[in-house]
């Protein structure tokens, strides 16, 4: 049901633009791609106030919008992007992988418009991944079982960036795994949309590089070239789809586990609530 009314609701908005919308992705492909990710947060949104107003009978904020506590996940969030960023490179770097690049035709308006477009797209896939479908398996299963289809799903809405190779599909998991893992210590989707988006800010739009096979996502600068074994670097995917990535992403979860270990286990050992 839910993705029914989502489909709808995109339907509406996409649709009548067809191929208007067609003409401004090959005219102004940024300024396209920031509609279109606008135009994907607007409709989940109202997607999911529908399910959570109609269906749940509960208020909206229950999905995860709480603004108790909001600075101090944003403040972790964005911190343990940085440091998951920081980590995969200084591995790169360790072993002469990366190198750093003079960035050429760098503009921060192209920048500031990327990032508001990319906060639109994590918000939308946060929505999607810890969102409504999330807490409606968690009410119907268990935590367990609803951090794994979630991640799973995730996974295969990312499936056709893989073209059929099978690390960048466990990366994609293990980092859906991590942002709902990230949703259930706190509460609130806050902290996984900080980590996400500091994550897929740094990566595409300031740095440059390849994400989750997408080569358009930064201006057209590069501050990094990723040179090395593609098992490691993840080749044409981009760094996501490497084991470098796979030890920092399983090393961050280990991290939440350890700092959140008595709410986790009370989580995972308790019976969970309906909604």
């Amino acid at each position: 049901m839910f993705y029914l009314v989502w489909g709808f609701l995109l339907s509406v908005f996409f649709v009548p633009f067809g191929s208007g919308y067609t003409q401004l992705i090959n005219s102004y492909p940024l300024q396209a791609k920031l509609l279109g990710d606008i135009l994907a947060a607007i409709t989940i949104i109202s997607a999911t106030w529908g399910m959570t107003r109609f269906v749940d009978h509960r208020p909206f904020q229950t999905i995860g919008f709480n603004f108790n506590n909001v600075f101090k996940d944003l403040f972790f969030g964005i911190s343990i992007g940085i440091i998951w960023l920081s980590a995969s490179l200084g591995v790169f770097t360790l072993f002469s992988w990366a190198s750093f690049l003079s960035p050429v035709g760098f503009s921060w308006s192209i920048l500031i418009v990327a990032a508001i477009s990319m906060l639109f797209n994590v918000l939308t896939q946060e929505l999607l991944l810890c969102g409504f479908i999330f807490q409606t398996i968690r009410s119907r299963s268990n935590v367990i079982v609803a951090l794994i289809i979630s991640a799973a799903l995730f996974s295969v809405y990312h499936a056709p960036a893989f073209h059929g190779q099978l690390l960048p599909a466990l990366n994609v998991f293990a980092a859906g795994f991590l942002f709902c893992l990230a949703y259930i210590v706190t509460d609130n989707l806050w902290f996984p949309i900080a980590i996400h988006f500091t994550w897929d800010v740094l990566l595409g739009p300031v740095m440059g590089l390849t994400e989750s096979g997408q080569t358009g996502l930064g201006g057209g600068w590069k501050l990094f070239n990723i040179n090395g074994p593609r098992l490691f670097t993840g080749g044409a995917f981009g760094i996501e789809g490497g084991l470098v990535v796979t030890l920092t992403t399983i090393t961050i979860i280990i991290f939440i586990c350890i700092f959140q270990r008595k709410k986790i286990r009370k989580l995972f050992t308790k019976d969970t609530p309906k909604l």
